[in-house]
């Protein structure tokens, strides 16, 4: 496969979002994971516009909205409003992704932002790291339907940081909590 000037252009711009991306589940604080899955967000949005794949462009807008209502509301510990935002914006997903239909494919995308949806409305990130990585998998199989190669890449290195994140802070801290 050989790329042209445009397409590597393109697929740099999903590199940026990689950078972002496998930064965010190294945080362990809520509001800096989802100012870098912003960042990420944004970049593959643009990224999927220009490759076609405008049931993704959308969902990752509204992706970008949800992250600043989610970090406005988890900074004041408002879990009542976390709550209905949750719900308003999994139907917002539910409806968009519709109306932008690529066919079959689209189901699992908005499947994956509704579940990102519930995973970044926790201020657990435990519980955060479970339900991505479970989206990380939705996002593997659209990214190579759209042919975004940095989609690939970064939704494989996604999954791989959230493993790490869950194996440091899930798994070794119980056990030093343990010991103690």
């Amino acid at each position: 496969m050989e790329l042209n000037w445009n397409e590597i252009f393109i697929q740099a711009i999903g590199i940026i979002g990689i950078i972002a991306g496998l930064s965010a589940f190294q945080c362990n604080k809520h509001s800096h994971a989802l100012a870098l899955k912003m960042t990420e967000e944004g970049m593959f949005g643009i990224q999927y516009f220009l490759l076609g794949g405008y049931t993704g462009f959308i969902l990752n807008l509204v992706g970008i909205f949800r992250n600043l209502i989610f970090t406005y509301y988890g900074k004041r510990d408002k879990q009542k409003e976390l709550k209905y935002a949750r719900i308003i914006l999994g139907v917002l997903f539910a409806v968009l992704g519709l109306m932008a239909w690529e066919g079959y494919i689209s189901i699992l995308i908005i499947f994956a932002k509704v579940l990102s949806t519930l995973a970044y409305g926790t201020t657990n990130m435990k519980k955060m790291r479970r339900m991505i990585s479970v989206t990380c998998c939705c996002w593997i199989c659209y990214n190579f339907y759209v042919g975004s190669i940095a989609g690939v890449i970064s939704d494989t290195c996604n999954l791989i940081s959230v493993i790490i994140g869950m194996i440091r802070y899930d798994i070794l801290k119980q056990e030093e909590k343990k010991m103690e």
